[in-house]
Parts: C-alpha cells; structure tokens; sequence
C-alpha cells in the first residue's frame, strides 16, 4: 500500500484483471513497444496530461520527474477524439480537460490487444495506463492497457484520486502534519520555489518530531534525518538520494551520498528498494 487512500477502482487498475491494490497505486510491469524497453519505477502514479505535459526532464535520456518523484507507470481517464489504425499499433489522440496527448498501443498478435483496440473509438472514456515518450521534444503515451470505462463515476474519482497523490506527495498526507497552509509532512514548511525550510521544525507540530532528536549528528545529517523521516510514510520503496539531493538547497549528491552512507553505517537510515532507496530505522 502506498498511504494514498483507498480505490474502489483498484481492481481495474491492473492489466490482468482482478489484482488489486490499496491506494490506487499498484507495482506491475507495463508492455512498451516492441523495443521492449523498461520503465524504471513500477509505481502506479494516477495523473492528468496537464501533469504529464508538465513532468520534468533535465535532458533527453533523463527519466521524467513529477512532484520530485520519478513518473515511471502512470494512469489516467480521458476521451478519445481521434483514432488512427495501423498494422503494428493503433494512434490515440485524447484529452481529459486539463490537455491533450498522443496515445499509442502496440499490437501484439498473441494476445487479444486487436480485439480490444478495435472496441476503442471516437468520444468513449478511457482508462490507459501506460508510460510516458518523448521524440522531437514532443510527449506522447506508450499505453500497455486500455479499458472503455463503464461506471463514469470513474471519471471523477480518477481527478479526485490524481489531486489527492499530487498533494500527498508534495504536502504530506493528512495524519503527516496537514495538507494545507504550505506544511509538509511532519511539519516542513515550503518555500515559494517548492524547496523544504529544514530549519521549520518546532517540538512535535503537525505530528513531527522534536528537532533535537538528531542533535548529536552533524548539520547535513540532520537535514537529511529530517527529511526522510518526513518523506518515510509516503514512501514504501524508500527515499530516493537523488529526491533528498533536490529537496535540500546548496548541497551536492555527493555530499548526501556520504551522509547516506554515514547515516546507514550508524544504524539511523537502512537500504530500502535498492541502495539509492532509504528509509529510517526508527
């Protein structure tokens, strides 16, 4: 489960069929082209293509950011407006009132994909989980599912449920320390520029910790203890290095690298997913 409330739509999320998960988010492998390249993060992120278009990319060969976490399997609701059919793939062009984007499924002909591309046609609602491209600096959706959505309460929920991960990850969740007023979880105040005030913490506020809990490490390890602590709850995988890196101003991956690594050799922080993932021991 990844702390982002409960989906009655979660057992439509997955592409088998029937497999559900908590939250809306569900680990899984998405199909591609026929390159067969992988997405590197296998969390199921619920956004709108306002929010795909907008996802960061430092460079053509860097993986897309979204609210400083990696955008790898996404899903969102939308309607098609256009169709185009092909031998190998067939061509979407959708817009879900935030945007429009490109959608293309790969045909594979071992499967029933060409049976249910050819249900799929002009103004029927969608749900596509997928992943995102960018050729030519324009973005488009490389779908491994397509359903025709049936209940059109889906519609709205998928908004409500995309809203709710947005202000999760970039607010803190609710029993974290509050989703209004700019506090994050466990009490981190933002900046108008999206960065993290380390220095906000006061006692216990907002369901935090008190800042001297860490007052014995040095500066930066204190900032990084803070941080991911605040993140933990959000973060079942771990806290990526790369997010703490962004988060916290006027310090370079390889001096949180260290402080990670010092951090794990102590006994505070442990390797989650892999070693760029950690979370606290606590």
């Amino acid at each position: 489960m990844n702390g982002y409330g409960d989906n009655p739509y979660g057992q439509n999320y997955a592409t088998g069929g029937g497999a559900s998960g908590g939250g809306g988010f569900m680990a899984g492998s998405q199909g591609d082209s026929p390159s067969g390249k992988r997405a590197g993060n296998s969390t199921l992120r619920p956004v709108t293509i306002r929010q795909i278009l907008n996802a960061d990319q430092p460079h053509p060969d860097a993986d897309f950011t979204l609210d400083g976490t990696e955008l790898g399997q996404l899903t969102f609701v939308a309607v098609v407006r256009n169709v185009s059919r092909n031998a190998t793939n067939v061509s979407y062009s959708m817009e879900d009132g935030t945007g429009q984007i490109e959608v293309r499924q790969w045909l594979d002909s071992s499967s029933d994909d060409n049976q249910k591309a050819s249900e799929i046609d002009q103004n029927m609602y969608v749900r596509v989980l997928g992943t995102v491209k960018s050729f030519q600096n324009r973005r488009s959706v490389s779908a491994g599912h397509l359903r025709i959505i049936e209940d059109f309460n889906e519609v709205m929920f998928h908004k409500l449920d995309a809203v709710y991960a947005h202000l999760s990850l970039t607010r803190g969740s609710a029993n974290g320390g509050g989703v209004g007023g700019g506090v994050g979880a466990g009490g981190i105040k933002k900046d108008v520029g999206g960065g993290y005030d380390m220095g906000a913490y006061s006692g216990n506020a907002g369901g935090g910790f008190a800042s001297d809990q860490y007052k014995d490490l040095a500066p930066l390890q204190q900032k990084v203890m803070e941080f991911v602590t605040a993140e933990g709850p959000t973060s079942p995988d771990g806290v990526h290095v790369g997010l703490i890196n962004r988060k916290l101003a006027g310090t370079t991956l390889d001096q949180i690298r260290e402080a990670v690594a010092d951090l794990c050799n102590e006994g505070f922080l442990y390797s989650a997913a892999d070693d760029d993932h950690v979370l606290t021991t606590g």
